[in-house]
């Protein structure tokens, strides 16, 4: 159970796999999403899309991705040794290449090593543009081999990814043949269907729940810093979520401690009614006291599971180049005076902070008027100055 919730804390209950390949020269993502139930896993979606962008506007915010890249920049061989180590066998596979340019993955299969290389610069590239785009790469594979994770539940002998046709022998790649085009058909696995374009992705999102996947490479170091990035990012995202559930639920008790001891008090006052001398300055306290309650009713009013609701919305929609300074839920009218009662501006939140980035600010805007709850939303003040960030305030009306 603590395990469980550790695993949760730290990766939700989506996973997700992507494959990064070529289709008739054209970039295409192939794109699998897995959601954990317990100790039940089932594909949530499976699409395919032509640019990082256009995945990510059908992606969960912050999401986790394990990175198959098989494109033309990935060159595999098959080579048969009882070699185990990986610097070796990837010189005697592509003896005329200078290894440090390159990562490299080794799966051994029964006789077969299949080994796999890319230029670190052109996968390093890549994955800075799906982080750019608000992608979280935690780890990557090279070319076909991450179907080893999955081939032995598939019944067929011959299967056929994207890219290429996998031809395999008691639960053991044999050949990996590359093909222009491949054959579309649906395979199952452990009760997940899935076409032959997504077998890819459907395995890397298993591998991340799995955790199964151990080839020979030379990116380890990369991985832990792909995957410790990540952690940082969802730790924040959840530190900040908690702390507002926690302000909001220190902001409860403090009212229900105040109920109680403002009945105490109004106890008191009955029994020293008894008292004529010194009844008018029990009215004077019980006066203060009711005005105080009003007053703290007033502010408090904003302090409702509503408000919390619309906090959260606000601050799951929040791109990272937006850094607020105030949220402010129903707003006052007017400055608060003795004597005068205290208005508030219904259905009105104001949103003041500042941007380092006016297309992610412009996207966050539309983001927000997305959202089933909220009217309309108006920029109040946009200081859109030369430099890193600017100064913005926008109102949100909602919806009655």
């Amino acid at each position: 159970m603590f395990q469980h919730l550790i695993s949760y804390f730290q990766f939700g209950n989506h996973f997700c796999g992507i494959e990064h390949t070529l289709k008739d020269n054209q970039e295409i993502l192939f794109t699998t999403v897995l959601k954990k139930n317990k100790k039940e896993v089932d594909i949530e979606s499976c699409f395919l899309s032509k640019t990082i962008k256009e995945t990510t506007n059908r992606l969960r915010k912050k999401q986790h991705v394990f990175l198959v890249i098989n494109d033309e920049q990935v060159l595999t061989k098959s080579l048969k040794s009882e070699q185990i180590d990986g610097l070796n066998l990837v010189n005697k596979a592509f003896p005329n290449i200078n290894i440090s340019e390159f990562y490299y993955e080794i799966i051994y299969q029964n006789d077969i090593n299949f080994i796999s290389i890319c230029r670190k610069e052109y996968v390093d590239l890549l994955i800075k543009e799906y982080h750019d785009n608000n992608i979280h790469i935690i780890s990557f594979s090279l070319g076909n081999s991450i179907i080893s994770n999955t081939s032995r539940y598939i019944d067929d002998t011959s299967i056929f990814t994207s890219n290429a046709r996998i031809s395999t022998q008691d639960n053991f790649i044999k050949t990996i043949d590359y093909v222009e085009k491949g054959k579309e058909k649906e395979y199952s696995i452990n009760g997940l269907k899935v076409s032959s374009a997504h077998i890819l992705s459907l395995s890397s999102a298993l591998t991340s729940i799995l955790n199964n996947f151990a080839p020979i490479i030379n990116y380890q170091d990369k991985n832990v810093t792909l995957l410790n990035t990540y952690k940082q990012v969802r730790f924040l995202g959840q530190f900040i979520k908690i702390g507002l559930i926690s302000i909001l639920g220190i902001l409860l008790i403090n009212f229900l401690f105040f109920n109680f001891y403002f009945n105490q008090v109004n106890a008191l006052n009955q029994t020293s009614q008894l008292n004529q001398t010194t009844k008018s300055n029990i009215i004077k306290l019980s006066e203060q006291v009711s005005k105080a309650q009003k007053t703290t009713e007033d502010l408090l009013k904003g302090s409702t599971s509503k408000s919390s609701f619309y906090i959260d919305a606000i601050v799951y929609t929040l791109p990272k180049s937006v850094l607020l300074s105030e949220i402010n839920y129903q707003p006052l009218e007017k400055r608060i005076k003795d004597d005068n009662p205290i208005l508030l501006k219904d259905d009105i939140i104001i949103i003041s902070g500042k941007s380092n980035n006016s297309s992610q600010y412009s996207e966050w805007i539309i983001a927000l008027e997305s959202l089933s709850w909220i009217d309309k939303v108006s920029v109040e003040a946009y200081n859109d100055s030369k430099t890193s960030s600017s100064n913005f305030s926008i109102k949100i009306n909602i919806a009655s």
